[in-house]
Formats: structure tokens, C-alpha cells, sequence
């Protein structure tokens, strides 16, 4: 495999990281709606079931903000090696 040819392939995986971060960012949109929606329905309940279901939209809300962070370090990583080929 040429130069050339890396270089390329890791376009290639750059643009598949761009469109995954770009889905990500859309469920995150949505999962932030979500959640906004479900603390307001429950706002005032202190039951166990209702603070796990609020603490699991919360995690979910971080899961997906440290996936897309994890999806732009790789892309960065792999601009870097390019950089150096």
C-alpha cells in the first residue's frame, strides 16, 4: 500500500467518523428532548423507580457526549499520522 493509498483510506475513515458523530449529535438532540420531557413529567416524584430512570437519562446524556469527544480525538489522531507520512 502506497503513501497515496493510506493517506486515502484514512479519508475515508475520517468521513465515516464525521457521519457517526454527526448521528450521535442527532441522538443526542433527542435524548436531551427526552429527558427534559421525562423530568417534567416527573418532577415531583421521589420514587426509587423514577430517580433511577432520571439517573439513566443522565448517564446516557454523558455516554453519548464522550462518544462523540472519542470519535473527533480519533479523527485528530489520524490527521496527526497523515501529517507525519
Amino acid at each position: 500500500m502506497s503513501v497515496d493509498d493510506v493517506k486515502r483510506t484514512v479519508e475515508l475513515g475520517n468521513e465515516a467518523v464525521r457521519q457517526g458523530c454527526q448521528i450521535l449529535e442527532q441522538a443526542l438532540a433527542e435524548a436531551v428532548e427526552a429527558g427534559a420531557l421525562a423530568r417534567a413529567t416527573m418532577h415531583d416524584s421521589t420514587h426509587d423507580e423514577v430517580e433511577k430512570a432520571k439517573a439513566k437519562v443522565d448517564s446516557l446524556e454523558r455516554e453519548v457526549e464522550l462518544a462523540i469527544r472519542r470519535f473527533e480525538a480519533a479523527m485528530q489522531n489520524a490527521n496527526e499520522y497523515v501529517a507525519k507520512l
